[in-house]
């Protein structure tokens, strides 16, 4: 005899009740390190920002005869110079129908409220992606859009394409484009050192700096007290404490005699939107990417701070958007590095 099933009858068409639980999840990178640790500037009054940088001369160690006048005079204003950036349009749209807005939705109580909130999270992924990524900077018109140009394109070295209206005095040094070794090869302690080391004479100063790297980076950091040396010339050897049951395999701090670096993960960087082959599928980010970031010399320059806008139900539900108007200020390529390894274009 036939009975009574769940599968085939009566099943949902035959009136069984379904289970949907108040629970919605949204499992996405969502921790913006570079937006949320950059110093807010003041807002451009203009689509394009500059600023000046100068360079103090190469010391001397000569001297002045003794009695002798001075009858000529130095212009120390002559490697003064401006460089900028523009500004970038950023928006997201969102809207609800009158009737969704009024049925009885799983896990949202409020359709519109939920569409606002979504919004907002994306946006500041989106910012985060952008002044990390390696766009060049354009101006804008009734068809093309503004753009900001972000800090993978800033710190471009002279060899690898750098922005022609950088001052040559001005791009970041050769030795702070870190493009890594041929075939890709994990990167070393020695290399990271030697970053610093650049840096260390760019300032002549040792600073702290803020190393955001992609996971693929920042695996290769945490095991460099664990790679094994050659020629007996290891400088640790870690023993972890069995009893704990934990294993620490993990690098917060990079320390030298040239710099600090405070490491941090990120998967917003160099971020693609066009397929390329070189970096994988259109959007996605650069899986071998750094940048080493002294935040002094860094700003984000909101002109229109990030907005909802909630337009007039016209009678289809409700609508609105958000938008933020805002430029990357770096103030002087030279005291700042990027890594991309030479298994990538050295220019993508």
């Amino acid at each position: 005899m036939a009975s009574a099933n769940s599968y085939s009858s009566p099943s949902t068409v035959g009136g069984n009740r379904e289970d949907l639980r108040d629970v919605l999840t949204i499992l996405e990178p969502e921790q913006t390190p570079v937006v949320s640790a950059i110093r807010k500037g003041p807002g451009p009054r203009g689509t394009s920002t500059e600023v000046l940088a100068d360079e103090l001369d190469k010391p001397q160690i000569g001297g002045q005869p003794e009695g002798r006048d001075i009858t000529s005079f130095s212009n120390k204003a002559t490697k003064r110079q401006r460089f900028g950036n523009h500004i970038q349009i950023q928006s997201r749209d969102f809207g609800v129908t009158d009737v969704q807005q009024l049925v009885d939705t799983a896990a949202v109580s409020d359709e519109y409220q939920y569409a606002k909130m979504k919004t907002l999270r994306e946006m500041k992924r989106d910012i985060e992606a952008t002044i990390c990524s390696d766009n060049e900077k354009q101006a804008g018109n009734g068809t093309d859009q503004w753009k900001t140009r972000g800090l993978h394109r800033w710190l471009r070295g002279t060899a690898n394409s750098a922005p022609s209206d950088i001052p040559v005095e001005y791009r970041t040094p050769a030795a702070q484009d870190y493009l890594g070794v041929s075939g890709g090869s994990n990167l070393k302690e020695s290399d990271l050192n030697g970053v610093l080391q650049s840096l260390f004479e760019t300032h002549s100063a040792k600073k702290s700096y803020m190393g955001v790297f992609s996971p693929d980076v920042v695996e290769q950091i945490d095991l460099f007290t664990r790679m094994e040396g050659t020629g007996g010339r290891e400088r640790y050897t870690i023993n972890d404490n069995a009893a704990t049951k934990t294993i620490n395999l993990e690098v917060k701090v990079f320390n030298s005699s040239f710099g600090r670096i405070n490491v941090l993960p990120s998967v917003f960087l160099n971020w693609d939107n066009a397929a390329d082959a070189n970096e994988g599928a259109a959007g996605t980010f650069d899986s071998d990417a750094g940048l080493l970031l002294d935040l002094s010399l860094l700003e984000l320059q909101y002109m229109m701070p990030l907005t909802v806008h909630n337009l007039d139900d016209e009678g289809a539900g409700k609508r609105g958007y958000a938008k933020t108007i805002y430029s990357l200020c770096v103030k002087n390529p030279k005291g700042l590095a990027r890594f991309r390894y030479a298994s990538k274009s050295a220019t993508s």
